[in-house]
Order: C-alpha cells, then sequence, then structure tokens
C-alpha cells in the first residue's frame, strides 16, 4: 500500500502536471491567439533564430580562439566580419521580439477585457446580482493582467526551453560525449529543485490572486458607501480590516520573494557547480590533448544551457499554472449564460399607440428561494393608471423586472398588445419601457449626459423642456456651468430630489408608451412634489403607467389600484371601492398612508 506521504507526492504531481486546465485554457483563448496568429508566428520563429543564434555565437567564439591560438590569420579574416554579423542579427532579433512579444500579449489581454466586458453587459441580473462588483473589477484589473504566463513569453518558454535543451545537447556530444554525458548528471538536480519551487511559488501565487480580489472588493464598498461608515462610525473598523488584508498581502509578497529567491540561488548553485565540473575536467582533457581550446570554451559558453532550461522550465510551468488560475476567475464570469446574442441599444418606438399588458398565468421564484408568484393573473389596460399596492414581498417589484425582462418566469407569459415579449428582441422590449425607480442611479459627468443617455438625438431643446417639466430647469441654470456641470460619481454633488428630477427628465426624454414609477415622488419634499405630480401627470397622459404607490395622493389619483398580498391580488377597484370592501388595503391605508394623511389634513 501506499504511505500518505507518497499518496500526497501523487496527488501534488498530479496537481502540477495536469494537461486538463491547460486543454480548456486554449480552447478558450484559441479566438484570441488566433486572431494575432501573425504575431505569434513572428515569435515562433524569432524563438528558432534565438536558439540558432545560441548555437552560433558558441560555435563563434571556440573557433576565433583556436583560430588566434594557431596564428590562422586567414580563418580569423573571415570569422571577425561573421561574428559583426551575428551581433547584428542578435539586435535585431531582440528588438523584434520583445516589440511582437509585447503587442501580441497586450492584443489579447485587450481582446480578453473587451469580451469580458461585452459579456457582462449581456448578463441577465440574476447573474450579475450574484457577483460583487468589487470581484468584477478584480477580474479587469487583476486577473487579466496575470494571464501573460499562457499568452506571452512564458508560454513561448514553455516550447523553447525543451528545443534549446535538446538542440545544445546535441551540439555538446559533438564537442566531447563524454563531458556531455558527465553534464547530463546535474538534470535531474536541477528539475526536481526547480519542480520543488515552482509548486511552492504556485501555491503562494494563488493564495495572493484571492486575496487581492478581497481587497478589491473592500475598497469598492468603502468607496461606495462613505456615507453609511460614517454615519454607523465604521472608520477605524474599516481601516483596521483594510490594514490587516494589506499586511497579509505584504507577507505573502514577502514568501514570494523568499522562494524566488531561493529558487534563482538554488538554480545559480546548480549552474555554477556544473560550470565548475565542466571547466575542471575540460581543463585535464586540453592538457591531455583530448580538446581544444576553443572547444573547451564552446562547451563552457553552452553548458549552462543545459541547466537553466530545466530549471526555468519548472518555474515558468509553475508561471503558467498562476496564469490559468487567474484565467479560471474570468472562466467562472464567462461560463454564466448570457441573456442574449447582441448589446441592447435603443430603438425608436411609435409613441403614439397605446399599449396594454397582461400577466397571464405567471409562475416565478428566485433561484431555489420560495415561490413569488404561482398562476399569477393580470390585466393592465392600455393608457390607464394603475397603482401596485400591497404589504413588503407582495411581488410588486418582481412584476416590474419581469416586465422589462430582467428575469425570466418559470411558467405563464407576459404579453403587450396581445404579444408576448418574448417575441421582442430586449433591445425593442426595453425602449418600450421607461422606468423612473425609487433609487435613482446617474453616470458620473454632466448633467447633460445624464439626460441625452434616454434616447439617440435628443437636442437641447427637448432637453430643457423635459427639466422644466420636472421642475429641475431653474436649479440647473443656477450652476455655474448650467447643463455641462459636473455631478460627481453616481451624482454624489447632487441631493436626493435633486437626481430624482433628473431622473423624471430623463424618463420624459425617453418618451416610451409604458411607464414605470416606483414611487417617483418619494425623495421629494412637499412643495417640489407638486410641480413634479404636474410633470408627471403629463408624462402619463396618453401611455399605460404602473405605479408602486406607497403615498397616497399617487393611490387616489389611479384610474385603478390593485390590492397584492404573498403573490396575489385579493382585491381591485378605486381608492373609494377598496376603502369599502377590502381589509387589507384598509390597514394599508391606515399604516402606511396615515402619515401624509396628517400633513395633508
Amino acid at each position: 500500500m501506499k504511505t500518505t506521504f507518497l499518496m500526497k507526492v501523487e496527488r501534488l504531481l498530479k496537481q502540477y502536471f495536469t494537461l486538463k486546465d491547460f486543454r480548456r485554457t486554449y480552447r478558450m483563448l484559441k479566438p484570441f491567439i488566433i486572431k494575432h496568429k501573425m504575431a505569434y508566428f513572428i515569435l515562433f520563429t524569432l524563438m528558432v533564430l534565438d536558439i540558432s543564434l545560441t548555437i552560433a555565437f558558441a560555435w563563434f567564439f571556440g573557433n576565433i580562439t583556436d583560430a588566434a591560438l594557431q596564428g590562422d590569420f586567414e580563418k580569423m579574416r573571415w570569422l571577425v566580419p561573421l561574428g559583426g554579423g551575428l551581433i547584428l542579427i542578435s539586435i535585431v532579433s531582440s528588438f523584434l521580439d520583445i516589440y511582437f512579444e509585447t503587442a501580441a500579449t497586450n492584443a489579447v489581454k485587450r481582446d480578453v477585457k473587451n469580451h469580458l466586458f461585452h459579456h457582462i453587459l449581456r448578463l441577465p441580473p440574476s447573474s450579475a446580482s450574484s457577483m460583487h462588483s468589487g470581484e468584477l473589477l478584480s477580474h479587469f484589473s487583476n486577473d487579466v493582467h496575470n494571464i501573460d504566463g499562457v499568452i506571452g513569453y512564458n508560454l513561448i518558454n514553455l516550447i523553447r526551453l525543451p528545443l534549446i535543451y535538446i538542440a545544445v545537447f546535441i551540439f555538446l556530444i559533438q564537442i566531447n560525449w563524454t563531458l556531455s554525458l558527465i553534464s547530463l548528471l546535474i538534470a535531474p538536480v536541477a528539475l526536481l529543485g526547480g519542480m520543488f519551487f515552482g509548486l511552492l511559488l504556485r501555491k503562494n501565487g494563488s493564495k495572493i490572486h484571492r486575496l487581492v480580489g478581497r481587497i478589491s472588493t473592500l475598497q469598492n464598498e468603502t468607496f461606495h458607501g462613505f456615507q453609511v461608515i460614517r454615519a454607523f462610525t465604521l472608520e477605524k473598523s474599516i481601516y483596521s480590516k483594510y490594514e490587516l488584508e494589506n499586511k497579509n498581502l505584504y507577507r505573502l509578497e514577502v514568501e514570494n520573494a523568499k522562494l524566488q529567491g531561493w529558487y534563482y540561488a538554488g538554480g545559480q548553485l546548480v549552474s555554477s557547480l556544473s560550470f565548475m565540473l565542466s571547466l575542471c575536467i575540460g581543463a585535464y582533457y586540453v592538457s591531455t590533448s583530448v580538446m581544444t581550446v576553443g572547444a573547451l570554451i564552446m562547451f563552457i559558453n553552452l553548458v549552462n544551457h543545459l541547466v537553466y532550461p530545466l530549471t526555468g522550465l519548472a518555474g515558468q510551468w509553475a508561471g503558467f499554472q498562476r496564469s490559468v488560475s487567474a484565467l479560471e476567475r474570468v472562466f467562472n464570469v464567462l461560463d454564466q449564460p448570457p441573456d442574449s446574442d447582441e448589446l441592447s441599444s435603443p430603438i425608436n418606438q411609435r409613441r403614439d399607440v397605446l399599449s396594454s399588458i397582461q400577466f397571464k398565468n405567471i409562475t416565478f421564484q428566485y433561484d431555489d428561494h420560495k415561490t413569488i408568484f404561482q398562476k399569477f393573473n393580470l390585466a393592465i389596460p392600455a393608457g390607464k393608471v394603475v397603482a401596485l399596492v400591497g404589504p413588503s414581498g407582495a411581488g410588486k417589484t418582481t412584476l416590474f423586472n419581469l416586465l422589462q425582462g430582467f428575469y425570466r418566469s418559470q411558467g405563464g407569459e407576459i404579453r403587450i398588445d396581445n404579444q408576448s415579449i418574448d417575441s421582442y428582441s430586449l433591445s425593442e422590449l426595453r425602449s418600450m419601457i421607461a422606468h423612473v425607480p425609487q433609487e435613482t442611479f446617474l453616470f458620473g459627468g454632466t448633467i447633460k449626459h445624464n439626460l441625452q443617455v434616454a434616447r439617440p438625438g435628443i437636442t437641447e431643446i427637448e432637453m430643457v423642456q423635459a427639466a422644466r417639466h420636472a421642475s429641475i430647469h431653474e436649479f440647473i441654470c443656477s450652476l455655474p456651468d448650467g447643463y455641462d456641470t459636473e455631478i460627481g460619481e453616481r451624482g454624489v454633488k447632487l441631493s436626493g430630489g435633486q437626481k430624482q428630477r433628473i431622473s423624471i427628465a430623463r424618463a420624459i426624454l425617453k418618451n416610451s408608451p409604458i411607464l414605470l414609477l416606483d414611487e417617483a415622488t418619494s425623495a421629494l419634499d412637499n412643495e417640489t412634489e407638486q410641480f413634479v405630480k404636474e410633470a408627471l401627470d403629463q408624462l402619463m397622459e396618453g401611455k399605460t403607467t404602473i405605479v408602486i404607490a406607497h403615498r397616497l395622493s399617487t393611490v387616489q389619483n389611479a384610474d385603478l389600484i390593485i390590492v397584492m398580498d404573498d403573490g396575489r391580488v385579493v382585491h381591485s377597484g378605486t381608492h373609494e371601492q377598496l376603502l369599502r370592501s377590502c381589509p387589507l388595503y384598509q390597514k394599508l391605508n391606515g399604516h402606511h398612508f396615515s402619515e401624509e394623511k396628517t400633513a395633508i389634513s
């Protein structure tokens, strides 16, 4: 039976030399590498040239030494310009090698990042919401930048080092086969040492990758949560956590440096021993006329090429696997199925058509959680304002998500104008709908930029009109740069009410036939709300509007109120009708709307 130690060694060796990751990696990277196949072809040509130059220089040094010792000036006359030619070729080759390796590597990394970004933009919210934004950022800033080992010089060295070892060994045998075989005895020591330290470097590198991802997540949460951090006085706690993670990263990086130091020191030791052994034995052969001085110099120049390919190969393989572990994190994102094959873009819709909406026998649940809807049915008449009310968890927001195609129902269908939303492309579907969420998101940049995203080709006049309707134009004009004012990341320089009004102006500009309002006036004071309500009245005119309502004023103005509870429609009607006949509505009216009723009275 195998001992525990031998089983552990066997497991580590299988892990170290597995080809499973190799095959999967290049299956995924194949389209990107083929796209730049000419650059890689040149690199492999230069690799062969580099191996040839290594042997050619050793041959040159040996022959010019023998020619000098023998006084063969005729031979030296053509050897000297040959040496100059070799130097010139070497210089040009080095330049081209660095240029094409950098160009090919960065081009592949650029294409991988573009593909990853393109894929993330097409992910359904159900997949995107399960990924932390800090981790996603780490894929771009850390993981993709650490794939050089599978696309750059590391990859070429995995082919170059065995080839140079074979070529040099064949050449050295022709010089002196006895000395070559003696030098070959060093090979197992070099290979085992390289494997040992390569494995340790790989394991340590994986820890560094994971820790960098955690630090990126912590940074991202901190930068987006300044207000909460300060409100709960979490500054010291956050800093202590960040300091500890950085301390751990420093410790791992020092450990990595120590391992690299031992790795290169060990390689240098083996190389020096090989050199000294070859020099001493070779000197004896020269003294006994078995070898010439030139042959010894030739041998000494090349004997190191029997050592560093073996120590280097293990290190290069470890570097390759570190890059594979970085790519694995990227592949985990790319394995998530996208919503569609193409990126969505705005499509002009007819604005004069009233759209009816039907939810027919909808069954839906988030992942493996509790079922939200079971055979749910609801009809929204064209051109009407319908308010959805109900306790938290009733399914109101889920209806908005399903209607916009953010999630797919497990049963039933949603129809717009008696046509299933599955028959529309995502671009067509979402261009038909304008959504004003309760939590407003604004892009970093100017106010004008945030308004222009509503739809292509918006004119300055349309922007101003929309801003007037949203009661935000006068405020914008009071700013130093007007519509060109920078509002900071996520609109941090604006108040909640100002951001909400810009969001409403954006919905006005989109001018879609279906309007979804998640209590769009919730962030406004009473005075501003009155102005915005007038704008919303104009916005809702001639549109099918669904409102998630929390305020009495919104409910009273609706053509139809849908009372929901636990994923079901429990009642529907006008405000007065529901007050008389629906106990749940009466309860909601008393609890949720009591504060506003007091303010109104």
